[in-house]
């Protein structure tokens, strides 16, 4: 097959896993291969029996496997980078490992369970000389830049407010499908999964980038107050309401369930003084002195990849980049809204169940209501007077440097 760029231009790959969504990104790495842009060298697994026919096809493809990491690192010392689609509580220390065997990384969002495992991972990379990058991939859609350069043109006017909210209904199959789901640590390391940190983190994520100064850089939050509630019978919560103050005087209202009974994807609203733009569907609309509308970005996975690899070569990437310093701002809020307030048990009088043969769906009725009225007002539950919503906490995130648990 006739690439467009040559052997030298691409970056060999290595990928962390096999099954789940590291069987995505290894799919995106073979279809990387066949662009000319990257190539995927060798794949990771410590339960490789398991995956016996994915291994047969990679094999294919000339993709060697391993039982570990430390094997993988060992007998590619052509793979110049390692992508590591892992569970949250293991990107510091496999990032850290892959980094001191002189390898760029990749890791999946978000970029640590707390704060002081992203400051590791920076001082790693720097001393390393590599690169790492964040799997942020709405970062990388073909519309996040031109939508940024718009909004800091003045497109809408002085942006005041940006609100972020979404539906996933999850059921007990979600919350037991790995032994992390839903905790707040593993062994010593904290993962505080949660809609926020782990499903819908993107979308917080991009509203704090769509909102900062410049081209390149997030708003930071500055104050927290939230409310934090569980339906289901998990360490961490699987809803929450926010109200944040970043830096540029913007607030930030976030609403987040995973007890909802409608399916609603991520809606990103931003008002300024002459418009607004909203993403709905993963579009985004801009109402304002000069209207447009930016479709869907079908291919962000493979522009995520491209970008990446253009970054470790040196040359401009054709997106914006997810570095670690920027997913830190999402590592701070995550970690300051547990540090903020306890969470609140949601009494069964209001919650319903679902069942399926498959598995059961617990759902608070009316909480797809609540959180449009919380949105758009830049309201939190109890202020709105909602019968099994309780207040929470405020925290403020001056030299927030140290997770050191949640509130209690």
């Amino acid at each position: 097959m006739m690439h467009d760029k040559s052997d030298g231009d691409r970056v060999t790959f290595c990928c962390c896993g096999i099954g789940g969504y590291a069987g995505v990104i290894i799919d995106q790495l073979l279809l990387a291969d066949d662009r000319g842009t990257a190539t995927l060298s060798a794949v990771c697994d410590p339960q490789l029996s398991a995956h016996a026919q994915r291994v047969e096809k990679l094999a294919e493809r000339g993709v060697r496997a391993y039982e570990s990491l430390e094997r993988m690192l060992a007998a590619e010392p052509a793979g110049e980078a390692v992508w590591l689609p892992l569970p949250i509580h293991l990107h510091r220390p496999f990032a850290e490992q892959c980094l001191t065997a002189g390898r760029h990384v990749v890791t999946e969002k978000p970029a640590a369970g707390s704060v002081q495992d992203v400051q590791a991972m920076i001082a790693a990379r720097d001393a390393s000389g590599k690169k790492l990058f964040v799997g942020f991939q709405d970062i990388y859609a073909d519309s996040t830049v031109p939508v940024k350069e718009a909004l800091l043109s003045g497109a809408i006017g002085k942006v005041s407010t940006v609100s972020v909210s979404a539906s996933w209904p999850r059921d007990l199959e979600y919350f037991s499908r790995n032994s992390w789901a839903g905790k707040l640590r593993v062994g010593d390391a904290w993962v505080l999964d949660s809609p926020l940190q782990n499903a819908l983190s993107h979308f917080v994520n991009l509203a704090m980038f769509l909102v900062g100064p410049s081209i390149d850089a997030w708003a930071e939050p500055i104050e927290v107050e939230a409310e934090l509630y569980r339906a289901n019978a998990i360490e961490n919560y699987d809803t929450c309401a926010l109200r944040v103050k970043l830096t540029n005087d913007v607030r930030m209202s976030v609403f987040f369930t995973h007890s909802g009974h409608e399916n609603i994807n991520p809606v990103l609203d931003i008002h300024g003084s002459l418009g607004r733009l909203r993403m709905n569907e993963f579009a985004y609309t801009l109402t304002g002195r000069a209207p447009r509308v930016w479709p869907a970005d079908s291919a962000k996975l493979a522009r995520m990849i491209d970008s990446v690899s253009a970054a470790i070569r040196g040359r401009p990437a054709q997106s914006a980049l997810a570095t670690l310093e920027m997913a830190q701002n999402h590592t701070v809020l995550v970690n300051s809204v547990s540090a903020a307030a306890t969470i609140h048990t949601i009494d069964s009088k209001w919650i319903t169940e679902t069942a399926s043969a498959a598995s059961t769906l617990k759902i608070v009725p009316g909480i797809e209501d609540v959180m449009r009225r919380c949105v758009e007002n830049h309201q939190l539950p109890s202020e709105l007077a909602v019968p099994w919503a309780k207040p929470g906490g405020t925290t403020k995130l001056n030299g927030f440097e140290m997770f050191n648990g949640p509130a209690k």
